[in-house]
């Protein structure tokens, strides 16, 4: 039997998954700062810093920033887009645990648009803004900028015109 998110077939679809080259540099030097302080601490039996962490503390945070939180990154991260017939569908993994649907008959308006995800919304990944605006995005500089209902959402891509021109073909706009 097919989930309701299933049952429209999909004409466009794109995976994104994290390659910003800042992204990993920022990533790597926070963890190199774990690792050392774990190393000195936990290894060597060197206290670091003024009031040290509790040994168990810094075990946890190891742990959980330069095992778990890398592995999520590495294997798990990923943006879905789908442009299905009956809508815009799209996943960000593992913070979605389903499908979030932006259907066609409720999509007002629609462009291809080229933005700076820093200023306009302060960074990349599950975003809202001082407007209302959302943003869904990767990395990168391109999108697909919609309004619904009241609301802007802007969902970052790799192929915004592919996306666009899925769109066309499925409401008929020129």
């Amino acid at each position: 039997m097919l989930k309701i998110d299933e049952q429209y077939k999909v004409v466009f679809k794109e995976i994104q998954k994290p390659r910003s080259i800042l992204l990993w540099i920022f990533i790597s030097l926070f963890i190199f700062s774990i690792w050392y302080t774990f190393i000195e601490q936990i290894i060597l039996g060197n206290p670091v810093g003024t009031k040290p962490a509790p040994d168990v503390f810094l075990i946890f945070l190891w742990l959980f920033l330069c095992i778990i939180v890398p592995i999520i990154l590495l294997f798990f991260t990923k943006l879905i887009i789908e442009v299905r017939e009956d809508g815009l569908y799209i996943r960000y993994m593992p913070f979605h645990l389903h499908y979030k649907k932006f259907l066609f008959r409720e999509i007002k308006d629609y462009e291809s648009i080229t933005y700076s995800p820093l200023k306009r919304f302060g960074g990349w990944g599950i975003r809202l803004n001082i407007n209302g605006e959302k943003a869904y995005n990767m990395d990168g500089n391109k999108a697909i900028e919609m309004v619904i209902k009241d609301q802007t959402v802007v969902i970052g891509t790799r192929q915004p015109e592919e996306i666009k021109t899925a769109i066309n073909s499925l409401t008929k706009r020129q």
